[in-house]
């Protein structure tokens, strides 16, 4: 790490050169090749899967149109819209609302075009998709479109509330150091990276199965880890200035203690991020392999681009801040006094938090949640207002081998529960909405009924498939990611019981972080959701379990009294591990206010992640737990007079991480 870091220092105008090209040479290229993301789940085993097989391969769209009187009124505008939709490319068949009188609601003022292509969705691309949108716009009609052609026209969400997280933490970044430096470095560094990142995930969408929400996600890793992991390295640099080092032996010290830091601290990540290989899903490797990317840039930004950088700052003004506070004194010594109360007080704001988690439904929410004003959105309102609320998620029954009568016999069972259309294939119509619960038990019940030879399918059918599916990898996904996480540990402090405590403790904020998102968001909650929450909180707790735990270790190495180790430990880190959570979660919490929902509940379950993780778990329940086992944390280690070799945490008196 040294040599790297000191290349880099010596040779910076080329490092930021280089950094700068391949920026806006990624960023040139992903304009080029335009983005490429699928949504679509691929379950071949599924029951859905089997029903869309069976039916005809093109893809069916549905344009929803309303009028202020009535549909018969409008017809001088509609009649000309019907020719509009025939005129496009691949369209094989368009059915008019004047030939099929159940495609009128029954105030006559909303009404159902239903557009037929001649191939899949996702073979005719998103600029038909654009076109379908535009031509079905009509001046004195509102109008919606549905169906997996008109979703790929739901733009990415506007992340420019992350600048206000930026902000927020350049804010604190400048209370805490007290220098403009240590704000433009890390945030400069972190934006260099992300950019990269985001486009990585563009042009990777051509060659893998990358969903839209990647980007959203890359974006909100990277930001959150990048500053942090440069903020580790700039933090030991100041250090080795204050001690009097030149800048050069400032930043190779630096280096081969915070860059060590960093590494294994973004490794963690991305192995706890490969973790959603075992799930077994291609949409989930997509989300997986661009997250890792995204952290994978921002560790290599902050161990190349900001040695680099720091050549040209001239930063020589020590911290501001020399000396760690009277208040983590005192805290920890009472913390060490009485671990019992601290302990069952910790414990108890945890289960608080996750008692929502036992409500936890997951499945894919319905385009009622897509961004206002979304073709998609205007469509789900309309049909929910003019049809009933499940207008819009409408089920297939389909045979293996058409028999009229045995169907005749099963729309009759069915039309005690549901609306069922005339026809070969017959079409459910759910009295609940997509989201209820109730629809998807209508789902399973079909099935039921329906016996062999039949197939449920359509929309809500699939996403049902999909939740299960999910569901049932999920044991062997936690598995992974416990022990990954518990042998990365086990291998960094040579002890059995820090890495399953650890472990332990990090399945009781996953829980925590869980009950708030149900608690502030509802359901049904995405099923890859708490894949990705569970996979991104054990990758960054480690860091404050390693920043805290190897200052003890080193402390008890030294002493050999567990007590005054730990005490020691919160002392020197308590602040910095704060103060970093501090900035991740600012920066996380600004994706909670973007316009969709997923991002919504990826930042606001992120954000509490962070924060309970470093104040309740690691400064209070951890110190707490370690005081009760004593000497048993370190079975089977041996303490010895010195501390070992460079541990990956090292430390300035003031607390700050090198």
């Amino acid at each position: 790490m040294a040599g790297l870091a000191s290349r880099c220092f010596r040779h910076a105008p080329w490092v930021i050169a280089l950094w700068l090209l391949a920026l806006a040479g990624l960023v040139l290229a992903a304009q080029h090749a335009g983005a490429a993301y699928r949504d679509t789940v691929a379950l071949p085993a599924a029951d859905s899967t089997s029903a869309a097989e069976l039916l005809p391969k093109g893809d069916t769209e549905r344009v929803v149109i309303t009028t202020t009187g009535t549909i018969d009124a409008a017809r001088d505008q509609i009649e000309p819209l019907l020719r509009k939709l025939s005129d496009l490319d691949h369209v094989s068949q368009v059915v008019s609302l004047y030939a099929a009188p159940e495609l009128v609601s029954a105030d006559r003022r909303t009404a159902v075009i239903v557009v037929s292509f001649d191939a899949p969705a996702d073979q005719l691309g998103p600029e038909l998709a654009g076109e379908l949108v535009e031509t079905a716009r009509t001046d004195n009609l509102t109008v919606g479109v549905s169906g997996q052609l008109a979703a790929m026209t739901v733009g990415a969400p506007n992340l420019g509330n992350a600048g206000i997280g930026l902000i927020a933490a350049a804010i604190v970044l400048l209370i805490t150091f007290g220098s403009l430096t240590c704000v433009v470095l890390p945030v400069f560094t972190a934006a260099v990276s992300v950019g990269s990142a985001l486009a990585v995930v563009v042009l990777l969408s051509h060659l893998l199965t990358v969903p839209k929400i990647s980007t959203e996600i890359a974006a909100l890793l990277g930001l959150g880890v990048g500053i942090d992991y440069a903020l580790f390295v700039l933090t030991r640099y100041r250090q080795g200035l204050r001690e009097g080092l030149p800048p050069g032996a400032a930043l190779e010290r630096a280096a081969d203690t915070s860059g060590r830091s960093v590494v294994f601290a973004g490794v963690t990540v991305c192995l706890s991020l490969a973790g959603m290989f075992t799930v077994g899903m291609a949409f989930l490797n997509g989300i997986a392999i661009t997250s890792a990317v995204s952290v994978g840039l921002t560790m290599l930004a902050a161990l190349t681009l900001l040695p680099a950088l720091l050549r040209f700052t001239g930063m020589r003004k020590l911290p501001r801040h020399s000396a760690p506070g009277r208040g983590w004194a005192g805290l920890a010594r009472s913390v060490t006094r009485r671990p019992a109360p601290y302990a069952i007080g910790a414990v108890l704001v945890i289960v608080v938090l996750a008692a929502p988690a036992l409500g936890l439904r997951l499945g894919v929410p319905g385009t009622g949640h897509d961004p206002p004003g979304s073709p998609t959105k205007v469509a789900d309102t309309l049909l929910a207002e003019g049809f009933g609320p499940g207008a819009n998620g409408q089920l297939v029954l389909v045979a293996e081998r058409p028999d009229p009568v045995a169907a005749d016999a099963l729309r009759e069972i069915v039309a005690t529960r549901a609306d069922v259309s005339p026809g070969p294939v017959p079409t459910v119509t759910p009295h609940t909405g997509p989201d209820d619960p109730a629809t998807a038990e209508l789902v399973g019940w079909l099935r039921e009924v329906a016996g062999p030879g039949w197939h449920v399918g359509g929309a809500v059918a699939v996403q049902t498939d999909f939740s299960a599916a999910v569901t049932s990898r999920l044991p062997l996904f936690l598995a992974a990611v416990v022990a990954i996480s518990v042998l990365l540990l086990a291998m960094v402090f040579r002890s059995v019981l820090i890495p399953l405590t650890a472990a332990v403790m990090n399945l009781l904020t996953a829980g925590a972080t869980i009950g708030v998102v149900v608690a502030v968001f509802g359901g049904p909650i995405e099923p890859y959701l708490p894949v990705f929450l569970f996979a991104g909180l054990f990758g960054l707790s480690m860091d404050y379990e390693v920043f805290l735990i190897s200052r003890i270790q080193e402390e008890w190495r030294r002493t050999g009294r567990t007590c005054t180790a730990i005490v020691d430990g919160l002392v020197s880190t308590g602040r910095t591990i704060t103060a970093v959570a501090l900035i991740m979660a600012l920066v996380f919490a600004a994706f909670a206010f973007v316009d969709s929902r997923v991002v919504r509940e990826a930042g606001v379950g992120l954000t509490v992640a962070v924060l309970l993780d470093a104040v309740v778990i690691r400064c209070l329940l951890v110190p707490a737990v370690m005081v009760r086992l004593g000497a048993a944390n370190w079975w089977p280690s041996r303490r010895r007079e010195h501390p070992a070799a460079p541990i990956p945490d090292a430390r300035d008196k003031a607390g700050w991480i090198h």
